[in-house]
């Protein structure tokens, strides 16, 4: 059976870019958001570069409650408050994707870095909704070092030409990420191990962030090189 992907938080700018790289791919996802009103909006805005209805509005409760991939495209500061109130509807069936980053502030001159420990004692992101959501429900990490502005700039790049990498406990669920993350056209997914692979995709984020910002690009990603099929 057809899993549907829904975006919680998915009107923001990584959510838009995912919805416009998928339905581009011809998959359709719900577009999750506070406010049905700002939801019909950005859908709305997406669906017209796609010349096609593929993104769907919905609430942020009714994606939960209409999808069976649930990717949490929230920014960081606000995931667990966010989640919390719909993790009631959450089973095993459901695949749970953490896509957040816990970044520091912003300071000049300075490396941009993700927050050393987090609450609970998480050093990641995904570690801490590991933490919130029940452990039958599977957990994945992914699309962590994909920068919202390249998804978005379709026009330009309308190929992705990186590497994507996709983490976490459940096989079976990281499979079923993989083969979604396929579905985008030259992006790669890499199976880079459990969900403690988190703490180094997460700081691979910060590091990608200062090469865009040394070089006024927004465009840096990965490769990794000797890789065969069967490896990813």
């Amino acid at each position: 059976m057809a899993k549907i992907i829904g975006m919680i938080g998915g009107t923001g700018p990584q959510g838009q870019g995912l919805a416009l790289r998928w339905g581009m791919a011809g998959e359709s996802v719900i577009m999750g958001s506070r406010q049905q009103e700002k939801a019909d909006r950005i859908s709305a805005e997406v669906n017209e570069k796609l010349g096609k209805d593929l993104v769907i509005p919905r609430t942020n409760e009714a994606c939960v409650k209409e999808s069976d991939i649930i990717l949490c495209t929230t920014p960081f500061d606000y995931i667990v408050k966010t989640i919390t109130p719909f993790i009631k509807y959450f089973t095993a069936d459901h695949i749970i994707v953490d896509v957040t980053v816990p970044l520091k502030p912003f300071e000049k001159g300075k490396m941009v870095d993700v927050l050393p420990e987090l609450q609970d004692s998480a050093k990641s992101a995904t570690e801490l909704l590991r933490k919130v959501i029940p452990r039958e429900v599977p957990l994945v990490g992914a699309f962590k070092t994909l920068s919202n502005a390249t998804l978005q700039d379709v026009d330009r790049l309308p190929v992705l030409n990186q590497d994507v990498f996709i983490f976490g406990r459940d096989k079976v669920a990281k499979h079923i990420i993989k083969e979604k993350a396929a579905l985008i056209k030259n992006l790669r997914p890499v199976d880079s191990g459990g969900t403690l692979s988190a703490r180094h995709v997460e700081r691979f984020t910060a590091f990608l962030i200062g090469l865009n910002r040394r070089y006024k690009t927004h465009d840096c990603g990965f490769n990794v090189t000797g890789l065969t099929e069967r490896d990813w």
